[in-house]
């Protein structure tokens, strides 16, 4: 019989110059990614009034408000989509409040800016992580996206964002009302305007409410400060 010695070292050589690429996909799929394909997107559910198309948002521990979202679709080596792939993303999250003595809040974050979120494609090959927090100012967000230990994706993305939880604490509650009175009082104020008119009454009054009284809150950890360079949020 003869026997092919090289043929053993041929295939170590192809893996290898595949690895970098391919990420196998996992046992119950039937595609390989292409990570080069990888399309990530970020963006808002809306659930306020703020500009559709804009990167402001009204969002709120308790994640009935506006979310952030990242949505991720992947494709394999004929960009085919490929579903039932599990994807985990790392997010890094920098924040500049505007009020002195407030910060701005992730839900779910285990560490200072640092949030980890797990999911598995659709049949589209998509899957959409979504984001809530608290806190009112400019909020940077950073991610790294993975397949089967392989980054398929990263980048960076800026919001503007404003809640009832207005000192960033992850809860709504009679500390935010001291922060809110003075901006109804002079009916101005970035944060205090929760239905973004441009200006602070009765009917922002009335978003506020219901999110006090229902002291919506939620674990999770403040983002790491810094500051924002134009273009601003206020």
């Amino acid at each position: 019989m003869k026997r092919f010695p090289l043929v053993p070292g041929l295939l170590v050589m192809l893996l290898a110059l595949l690895a970098p690429t391919l990420t196998p996909a996992p046992a119950d799929a039937t595609c390989v990614l292409d990570p080069t394909l990888t399309i990530c997107t970020p963006g808002i559910i809306r659930n306020d009034a703020c500009p559709v198309g804009s990167n402001s948002l009204v969002w709120c521990p308790d994640g009935d408000l506006s979310l952030i979202t990242l949505t991720i679709q992947v494709f394999d080596t004929s960009a085919l989509p490929c579903p039932g792939c599990p994807i985990d993303v790392e997010f890094r999250f920098l924040g500049d409040p505007d009020q002195p003595g407030c910060d701005l809040f992730i839900c779910g974050a285990t560490a200072p800016g640092f949030l980890t979120l797990s999911g598995v494609t659709d049949a589209a090959g998509e899957v959409t992580f979504q984001i809530t927090g608290g806190g009112c100012g400019c909020l940077e967000m950073n991610w790294l996206a993975f397949a089967g230990g392989t980054i398929i994706c990263q980048g960076a993305d800026r919001f503007c964002v404003k809640s009832p939880d207005f000192t960033g604490d992850g809860a709504v509650n009679f500390a935010d009302t001291f922060k809110y009175l003075p901006q109804l009082f002079t009916s101005q104020g970035y944060c205090g305007d929760l239905n973004c008119d441009n200006t602070v009454n009765f009917a922002d009054t009335f978003t506020y409410l219901p999110h006090l009284f229902g002291a919506h809150v939620c674990a999770g950890d403040n983002v790491v400060p810094t500051t924002c360079t134009p273009p601003s949020c206020f």
